[in-house]
């Protein structure tokens, strides 16, 4: 349907043109001339209106993320990754690996496990992305500051706070623990939160929308990842 009446976009544009053209230059002005571009001006407001309104529902119908709220909240659990030394100068440094797939980097640095922030104890997975031509596992080893790109963290929060989506914040951080930020309707927004939630599952994009997919139903695409709570569940059964 969207698509079928934004073709008339430019016929009515035209033809609007076309009438009052002929009202204001002289070209057949007559009364049936001046009804039809008074019509076809409404018909053309109406459209433009409508498709403005339409986008802005597209907008409201994602859920926060980049508030207040949730950009205090990333700089919370910065600081617990640092003090975890998950991030910083005295960071664990791990094995890197090839990751190649899109939007992280070709080259991945991994780590996990149950961290509190503030008196939420949650479990946290933290991806170092690591990109430059023609890049290599050594090269990384030998540098890891030259070609860190960015950190992408998913930490699992209290329950209520995302039960549609396991209760993930997500949230992308620069190398110096700054935001990066997402142009939407001519804004910065943060990314920090439910990147992107919408009304429905077919509305999620971003974070949401990609690990949505994993296996398992945790949103972790790593299969040697288990959330400790899922490990004691298991070892019941």
């Amino acid at each position: 349907m969207i698509e079928k009446t934004s073709k008339m976009g430019p016929f009515i544009f035209s033809a609007t043109f076309k009438y009052i053209g002929e009202m204001f230059m002289g070209w057949s002005v007559g009364t049936g001339a001046a009804i039809k571009a008074i019509m076809m001006l409404l018909l053309m407001t109406t459209f433009f209106g409508c498709r403005g309104i339409q986008s802005i529902g597209r907008v409201s119908a994602v859920m926060p993320m980049g508030s207040p709220e949730e950009v205090g909240y990333a700089g919370q659990l910065w600081s617990v990754l640092e003090k975890e030394r998950f991030v910083g100068e005295n960071e664990v440094k791990l094995k890197p690996f090839v990751g190649a797939a899109k939007p992280h980097g070709w080259i991945l640095e991994l780590s996990y496990r149950n961290i509190s922030v503030g008196r939420h104890t949650g479990f946290v997975v933290v991806k170092k992305n690591y990109d430059g031509p023609k890049l290599s596992v050594d090269d990384v080893e030998v540098d890891r500051k030259k070609y860190l790109s960015s950190i992408a963290v998913m930490f699992q929060r209290e329950k209520g706070y995302d039960e549609d989506n396991k209760n993930w914040f997500w949230v992308k951080y620069k190398p110096d623990g700054s935001l990066f930020t997402k142009k939407i309707n001519r804004k910065d927004i943060p990314l920090a939160g439910r990147i992107i939630k919408g009304k429905t599952r077919e509305d999620n994009l971003g974070c949401i929308y990609c690990h949505s997919s994993a296996g398992g139903g945790d949103y972790i695409f790593y299969p040697e990842i288990i959330i400790p709570s899922i490990r004691t569940e298991k070892a019941k059964s």
